[in-house]
């Protein structure tokens, strides 16, 4: 969960099978100096999965300036999702109000049926195109994908009134290579085609003059494979997997390990006698050498008597 010291009582997790994912650090990661407390955290996506923004606000938020109301207003991949209002009032009675933001909500069909259309990580490929038409498109796409930003607004409550969704299409995620400049964006977000809902209920909500658009908080969630965490140093890197020590063995591996050691030695000492073996009945000794034992020379008339001991 992510939570802003200056806006206490505001807080935003990104959960993925219904539970909030782990958050890491995003240090120098919003660039220009922002207009509003802001906080941005990495966060791991795995492909193909559905993920739902959690929004939770509690009495630890200032609600006394002039009776205002907040709205969360989700953005994903630059683009507007939907909004969550939240009032003084929905967090009387159980001291906090929650909401799960799991898809967007689209008219589908002449009928006036409404479908809630899911959110899922998608995986970006890249193409290997450097026209510059290609290029800068991809570039102004890229500036934005990878993204899940909520900002909160303050605002006055004017009531409920009718508003009819835009569908959003679906993109392809097929970015020039070029156009992340070694970036490791990983993945989009796609909606899913929806599966039947009530009709959802607008409000006619419009901010304080004195804010203008200028929102009180954001908070955003930089979301990437672990390969690309790993790119971005983010998370460490998988070590070489060290050698087993005797301590981490069995009982039985140790005694398989002793085994063989003694039969490496038998079989070396074996080798090693039958060499000096060979050695010694293979010998040549050079005649020709001063070391050599020469026979003593007999004197004149000078007798050895070859049976004496």
């Amino acid at each position: 969960m992510t939570i802003i010291e200056d806006v206490p009582g505001v807080e935003i997790a990104v959960q993925i099978g219904g539970a909030d994912v782990v958050e890491y650090d995003a240090l120098d990661a919003d660039g220009d100096e922002p207009v509003c407390p802001t906080i941005t955290k990495y966060i791991e996506c795995i492909d193909d999965a559905h993920f739902v923004i959690r929004t939770r606000i509690d009495n630890f938020y200032h609600w006394g300036y002039k009776d205002h109301v907040l709205s969360l207003q989700l953005y994903i991949d630059g683009t507007w999702i939907n909004a969550r209002i939240c009032r003084a009032s929905d967090t009387r009675r159980t001291g906090y109000r929650e909401n799960k933001i799991s898809g967007r909500e689209e008219p589908s069909g002449p009928n006036g049926q409404w479908v809630l259309r899911k959110f899922k990580f998608s995986s970006v490929h890249t193409v290997d195109d450097s026209k510059r038409e290609r290029v800068e498109k991809d570039r102004e796409i890229a500036k934005n994908l990878g993204v899940i930003e909520v900002k909160v607004r303050r605002g006055t409550d004017y009531g409920l009134i009718e508003l009819r969704q835009n569908t959003i299409k679906n993109k392809k995620f097929e970015i020039a290579e070029k156009a992340l400049k070694g970036k490791a964006i990983s993945h989009g977000t796609a909606l899913t085609a929806g599966d039947v809902v009530a009709a959802p209920n607008y409000v006619d909500f419009r901010y304080l003059p004195e804010d203008g658009d200028r929102p009180i908080a954001v908070y955003k969630f930089l979301y990437r494979s672990r390969e690309a965490l790993k790119r971005e140093i983010i998370i460490p890197r998988t070590p070489p997997p060290r050698s087993p020590t005797l301590a981490a063995l069995s009982e039985a591996e140790r005694d398989r390990l002793a085994r063989e050691r003694l039969e490496e030695l038998r079989h070396a000492r074996i080798k090693s006698e039958n060499g000096a073996i060979k050695r010694e009945f293979g010998e040549v000794y050079d005649l020709t050498m001063d070391n050599v034992p020469k026979r003593p020379k007999l004197g004149p008339g000078e007798v050895i008597d070859l049976t004496d001991d």
